[in-house]
């Protein structure tokens, strides 16, 4: 939308309105410039002390919720500067409220009005993006006591030290420091419209125009102001009216947007730092998938030499390559198991990241889940049998289903092998059972339980039970792992547990695989 347009007409249309209401009120103005250009100063500076302190009222209001220095910077020096135009109004030449009737001193304070005006508007572009203290918490009242200072210090040199340089001498005319002032005061408008421009994705687009409109009618009638000889020329008029424009725009940039569309105006910062979020956590979701993907490739290429290893001391092992005595064998044997436990790790951080990085695909055939617990049975029998415990299996003769048999059986013995782990005497219990379509295993035990301040934690990665006295092997991956694959098979996995009384992971999924959109 443009400037003009409030949405309600076509733009052409709400163009060609508000052009021909604005000539009419100039020429109305005119008209009574004319006839009495005291009336006309008076009517002008009375809209724009109006517009002053309605913004002010408006952003002091909700300071507390407005995001951006700038607009706080804005609202709270329009009521100095509004101040000093009110003093100003009544302080020319003919309105009799001050002895002396000179003009000298509605020029001084004029000018001062705009040193105030264009200087806090420069620092408020400088403090784009920007707070003066932590999460602005003080902003507001830091902001206030400078203002009130710097106004208090500019109407003191004016009429209490009288030491404000004289900007109006009678018979002459303009001094050449009043001259000069307007020169700078546009030069300050002019660096504050680069920086504006210069950051104008923090704005509103329509706020952006008016503030840009606003500031440039500011400097027209700046510069309007350094041609005239008496206070009531033809150019002192011009430049009562561009200031009039101004303040139009103004008006329409804080207190019309604030009050028809606040959330343009006062959460602008707000949108863009929520943007600007959005962009870094999609960065960082990109980065965690290459991060994922680097890792994967990694440790493929890790596996293939672990392979190797594990391969050739097996050859050496057997004595295929000539005989070994005990000692040697130990060696080996420990070799061997090493590389076995370090190919596993890789295998599990493998299919991490595939997981993580949406690559993992599931192997999907028709099998017999009984046949997976005798195999199940028969890798961890003997183990269990040397440590003492009794491994129990139960389960139905055939159970059917589709789905990934490889990862059904990684979960199983990573949560048997756990089991026996943690397990100092007893048993280790299988069971399976199917209600419908899902398909529930549970791996009990009788030992050493977990407390309820890591049941919380259990199933996040690098977690690992901790047990005084007791060290425990592992990488603290293997639950974390098995809770991804359960629910990339369409399931969950649960654990109940009492410490020094033992533990039941139960885990269950579809007897009939079905892909999974959001892990």
């Amino acid at each position: 939308m443009g400037i003009f347009q409030t949405g309600r007409y076509p733009a052409s249309i709400e163009l060609i309105l508000y052009g021909a209401i604005a000539c009419i009120i100039l020429f109305c103005l005119y008209v009574v410039n004319l006839n009495n250009f005291l009336l006309f100063h008076s009517l002008v500076e009375i809209a724009s002390i109006v517009v002053a302190f309605s913004i002010f009222v408006i952003v002091w209001n909700t300071r507390r919720t407005i995001t951006s220095t700038f607009f706080l910077i804005i609202g709270i020096s329009f009521l100095f500067s509004g101040t000093i135009d009110l003093v100003h109004m009544l302080a020319y030449k003919g309105m009799s409220v001050f002895p002396g009737n000179s003009a000298d001193l509605p020029t001084q304070l004029w000018i001062a009005a705009r040193y105030y005006q264009s200087i806090t508007f420069l620092i408020a572009t400088l403090l784009i993006r920007r707070s003066i203290t932590k999460d602005r918490k003080y902003d507001d009242s830091i902001i206030l006591v400078v203002c009130a200072a710097a106004f208090c210090l500019v109407m003191t040199s004016i009429f209490l030290w009288q030491n404000f340089p004289c900007c109006y001498i009678e018979g002459t005319g303009l001094t050449p420091f009043k001259i000069a002032s307007e020169y700078v005061i546009s030069a300050f408008l002019i660096l504050a419209i680069i920086i504006l421009a210069l950051r104008r994705s923090t704005f509103n687009p329509v706020v952006w125009q008016y503030l840009i409109a606003a500031q440039v009618f500011l400097i027209v009638g700046e510069l309007a102001f350094t041609t005239y000889v008496g206070v009531y020329d033809f150019m002192n008029m011009i430049g009562h009216l561009a200031k009039l424009v101004s303040v139009y725009f103004f008006y329409r940039a804080i207190v019309v947007v604030a009050l028809t569309h606040p959330l343009d105006l006062l959460f602008s910062e707000l949108k863009e730092k929520s943007m600007a979020l959005e962009q870094s956590n999609n960065q960082l979701k990109m980065l965690d998938r290459l991060k994922s993907m680097f890792i994967a490739s990694m440790s493929h290429e890790l596996r293939t030499p672990l392979n190797s290893i594990i391969g050739f001391t097996g050859i050496l092992i057997k004595g295929m390559a000539g005989e070994l005595n005990a000692e040697q064998k130990k060696q080996l044997g420990m070799v061997q198991e090493s590389s076995r436990h370090l190919l596993s790790l890789i295998n599990d951080v493998i299919d991490i990241s595939k997981i993580e990085a949406g690559n993992i695909e599931a192997d999907i055939s028709q099998f017999n889940l009984a046949d997976v617990f005798r195999e199940v049975e028969n890798t961890f029998g003997p183990t269990a049998q040397e440590r003492g415990l009794v491994l129990t299996v139960e389960i139905p003769e055939s159970i059917t289903i589709t789905s990934d048999e490889r990862r059904i059986k990684q979960v199983i013995m990573n949560l048997v092998s756990n089991a026996i782990k943690f397990t100092d005497e007893g048993r280790i219990g299988l069971t399976v059972r199917q209600e419908g379509m899902v398909v529930e295993v549970r791996v009990s035990d009788t030992g050493i339980g977990i407390g309820k301040e890591d049941l919380e934690q259990l199933f996040r990665p690098f977690v690992r039970v901790q047990v005084p006295g007791r060290f425990t092997e592992g990488t603290g991956l293997g639950l974390y792992l098995s809770k991804k694959l359960v629910q990339f098979l369409g399931g969950d996995i649960t654990v109940e547990s009492e410490l020094q009384k033992g533990s039941m992971f139960t885990f269950s999924f579809l007897a009939t695989y079905e892909k999974q959109e959001d892990l």
